[in-house]
């Protein structure tokens, strides 16, 4: 049936219901996280979104999908992974109700308010009725609020304990006793927001919005008023992109998503103040962007700083889930289902890195806990398997089982998107075959070119899925798959460490079948032998692969191709195939194979330096050449 006809079709029915539609669609409007506006178009326009048209052409191609295989993931599929979390953490909760992290040996951050909430669904949820686990949530809220009355929260990180600790006080409600829930509700009171919070008024980063988004619940709940919460968010537009997303120093990705699931959560309980219109538009786009650019294995793309943790994954879960319930309520099935199995591609990738007690493993390598591998200096075992936890809570919160999945633009692909300015990236996929592309690598965390490559049926890690870099890999280090010269000293300067001027970036062809874009580089005086070098690069993703044609204009020196393969993911050392041209990596039954195409007689050969990076330990493998062109491919 066409939207045209499934709009009528609803008309008619309320009408013959004795419902008025135009009163049930406004009133619907009010309530949605979904700008008015939208809602009453059944294509997006021009103004809607910066990717309009994008997403008007895959929800064209969603109905063409053929052969697409659900989830068949249930909400509680949350708790289950709440439940085992929990249970690994109990074990180091102290007579205090705190939460002690088994490698520092303290408690480290917001770790008990994230347990006290996790536990506090598993309660009012009716999925544990274990009497001492739930003693042990309510243990963890009694602590976490008495820290927040006193200002004393561990690490000064008291902007971060409000949000799950009133979410754990609302879900404990219906199951705790009466004297305690008193308790609890004087000692909220008591907050004094300018001594708990380090961002209190602060407009710069996440954590202002961490702690607006805290004071949201308390005056939801009848504490405060919504002053502070109204005046934090006007302050925020400055921080914003057209594509809604959040940016803030270092443009890091996974602290774009961050606020936005904060954010979206106070528009989905009911936030209707002063903001309200503004935070529908800027959360909206945010939100179609995210699912553009999300992994087809459910990751959060790769950029500067805590990527590559499993909370990555579980806000990607909060944000879809209240999407999918906006777009369903308001009658969009098929918005609704790509949104739902986004949200289910998040939960499977996080089911990939469960450990044996039933924690996670909080960065994607199977390190023990105790080598903190991949690791940023904040990292922590049980404060960030909490954090993941309390968001998949707020997810299940959210979600509804009677949303049926459709293909998310993950699945179908058919787009190439640039998002330069500020987060330098391009992302692009074709059928499932994704990359990212980072165009000015900030040399910390990633280089420049290809630093991920998820091939479809693969294991995402093997593609591979980040580049190599200073922070985990050593100074002076910059690796990403792709091109570097010789200089006049007999050295190698690669594209990748370059701090070179942003790019010329053309896309070329765009459909689900194929995509193919263009990154041109010119570079002035940097080798000691060219006066001007310009390096071309052409993406084509098809069929299952990703070919990449270089061209080389202005350099005398010889030429290699790189590429980064991972060897060790922590646990199990990765199969390595190397015959001439071609290389094959395979981890657990799952391949990637590297091959050069163009010119013939060109051999790999493996460098034998390891380096340290987030996934594990990656060895570069390279081919060298004198020419001007060559052609190689991932698949």
């Amino acid at each position: 049936m066409s939207k045209v006809k499934q709009s009528l079709f609803l008309t008619i029915t309320l009408a013959i219901s004795g419902c008025d539609f135009s009163d049930r669609f406004h009133e619907q409007s009010k309530t949605s996280p979904i700008p008015a506006e939208v809602l009453n178009h059944q294509v997006l326009k021009p103004d809607h979104h910066p990717l309009f048209n994008k997403v008007n052409l895959f929800l064209e191609d969603q109905e063409k999908m053929v052969n697409f295989e659900r989830s068949h993931h249930k909400k509680n599929d949350y708790l289950k992974i709440i439940e085992g979390q929990v249970r690994a953490m109990l074990k180091y909760q102290n007579s205090h109700g705190r939460i002690i992290d088994p490698v520092e040996n303290v408690e480290k951050y917001y770790s008990t308010p994230c347990y006290a909430h996790s536990v506090a669904v598993l309660a009012s949820s009716g999925y544990v009725t274990d009497k001492a686990l739930i003693e042990s949530g309510m243990k963890a809220l009694d602590v976490a609020l008495s820290d927040m009355k006193e200002a004393t929260a561990p690490g000064n990180h008291g902007d971060f304990f409000t949000w799950p600790a009133l979410l754990a006080y609302e879900q404990f409600l219906s199951v705790a006793a009466q004297d305690r829930i008193d308790s609890w509700k004087s000692h909220i009171e008591a907050i004094q927001p300018d001594k708990l919070y380090m961002a209190f008024g602060k407009l710069e980063g996440n954590w202002g919005l961490v702690n607006t988004a805290g004071e949201f619940l308390r005056a939801r709940n009848g504490f405060t008023s919504m002053d502070y919460v109204d005046r934090m968010l006007e302050g925020q537009n400055l921080n914003f992109t057209v594509l809604g997303m959040y940016n803030e120093y270092g443009n890091p990705l996974p602290y774009d998503l961050f606020p936005r699931h904060y954010l979206s959560g106070m528009l989905q309980m009911g936030y209707a103040g002063k903001q309200t219109d503004g935070l529908k538009d800027i959360l909206w786009k945010g939100a179609w962007t995210s699912l553009f650019i999300q992994s087809p294995f459910g990751e959060l793309p790769t950029g500067y700083r805590s990527s590559h943790h499993i909370w990555n994954e579980a806000e990607q879960c909060v944000v879809f889930e209240i999407y999918a319930s906006a777009y369903a309520k308001s009658g969009r099935k098929k918005e609704a289902g790509a949104f739902k199995r986004a949200a289910m591609l998040s939960l499977k990738s996080i089911h990939q890195w469960v450990r044996e007690d039933g924690s996670g493993y909080i960065v994607k390598n199977r390190y023990p806990i105790e080598k903190k591998h991949g690791y940023e200096k904040y990292s922590v075992h049980t404060c960030y398997n909490m954090l993941a936890t309390s968001m998949l809570a707020q997810a299940w919160q959210y979600a509804d089982d009677a949303i049926e999945e459709f293909p998310s633009p993950a699945d179908i692909g058919g787009f190439v998107i640039p998002i330069l300015k500020p987060f330098h990236k391009i992302f692009a996929n074709a059928n499932g075959t994704y990359l990212e592309y980072d165009t000015k690598g900030d040399k910390k965390y990633n280089p420049t070119g290809l630093i991920r490559a998820h091939i479809k049926g693969s294991n995402p890690q093997l593609g591979p899925s980040n580049g190599l870099a200073s922070y985990f890999s050593g100074e002076g280090i910059n690796i990403a798959t792709g091109p570097s010269w010789q200089s006049s000293d007999g050295s190698w300067i690669s594209l990748a460490g370059l701090l070179s001027p942003e790019p010329t970036v053309e896309v070329l062809e765009e459909n689900p079948n194929a995509v193919k874009f263009r990154v041109t580089f010119n570079l002035d005086d940097i080798d000691g032998i060219s006066d001007h070098i310009i390096i071309i690069e052409t993406y084509l993703i098809a069929d299952g692969t990703i070919t990449v044609t270089n061209e080389f204009k202005g350099i005398k020196g010889k030429k290699r191709i790189n590429w980064p393969m991972l060897v060790f993911d922590g646990k199990e050392t990765v199969k390595v195939n190397l015959a001439d041209s071609n290389v094959s990596l395979n981890l657990e039954g799952k391949e990637v194979n590297f091959e050069i195409l163009k010119p013939q007689n060109v051999k790999l050969e493996r460098s034998g330096k390891s380096f340290n990076y987030v996934n594990g330990i990656a060895e570069v493998i390279y081919a060298e050449f004198s020419g001007n062109k060559i052609t190689y491919s991932l698949k």
